[in-house]
């Protein structure tokens, strides 16, 4: 049975019904951290890095012991996915934190927010089974009047937040009939410049649904799963979290 941690940031988990219900849907509560210090002591009050030394078979004469630093549970916690929805929030928590009386950042500040949050995603990406982070989703107008869109995170953390996932996807809707399709854009494109499947299994444009992106992954012989999913709000980001939970899991099969 899956259990599953959800950080909510911005009190958007009532997309998916309330505290009750999501407790019932992923076997855990709902945390709704109000500081960027309430996350870290959390998390790290789940999850804690260690030195693992790792044997590596070079060849069959020669093996070598690698030093890896691993985030492992605490005390033999079962969860197996963590989703913190959404980091554009989480980020400028931290980041109110840093502002001067004026509530502008000084110079200094910039590069304390980027190192506190590559130290962030560092940790959480090395959490073990499935990890999901949303992002709002900001346009940017280039000179030469192409757009492309970005995570929503102020300083350069938008600029390679990408390569801590293995999937970086974009949100958008698609009318069909009276209704309308949650979708994801999962291919690199100049507009969506962040766009990723380290899988190349999946479509470039699919309905949104957790289940096959995990699926891919283990096809693959993924370890872990790392998502990150962009969009504006309404197209899905938070919606999209109940497709971790299949039908037979519902109904306690």
């Amino acid at each position: 049975m899956n259990k599953i941690l959800m950080f909510d940031t911005e009190h958007g988990s009532h997309t998916l019904g309330g505290e009750a219900e999501i407790q019932e849907m992923f076997n855990c509560p709902v945390l709704k951290p109000s500081t960027f210090e309430a996350f870290g002591n959390t998390i790290s009050g789940i999850f804690e890095q260690k030195e693992v030394v790792v044997d590596k078979t070079i060849t069959k004469d020669l093996t070598i012991k690698e030093v890896q630093i691993q985030t492992v549970p605490r005390n033999g916690s079962d969860i197996n996915t963590v989703i913190i929805d959404s980091f554009s929030e989480l980020a400028k928590k931290y980041q109110r934190s840093l502002v001067n009386k004026d509530g502008v950042m000084q110079m200094q500040s910039w590069g304390k927010l980027k190192n506190k949050l590559d130290k962030t995603l560092e940790f959480i990406t090395r959490i073990p089974g499935v990890l999901i982070v949303t992002c709002h989703s900001k346009v940017e107008m280039l000179e030469d009047g192409r757009t492309r869109i970005k995570p929503y995170i102020d300083g350069s953390t938008k600029e390679d937040i990408s390569k801590w996932f293995d999937f970086v996807f974009y949100t958008y809707t698609k009318k069909n009939g009276n209704s309308q399709d949650y979708m994801w854009r999962t291919k690199h494109s100049e507009i969506y410049e962040h766009a990723k499947d380290r899988t190349d299994l999946l479509p470039s444009d699919m309905k949104q649904d957790f289940q096959l992106v995990i699926g891919a992954a283990k096809e693959k012989g993924f370890s872990n799963v790392r998502i990150l999913i962009v969009g504006s709000p309404g197209t899905g980001k938070t919606k999209s979290l109940s497709t971790l939970i299949n039908k037979g899991e519902e109904n306690g099969n």
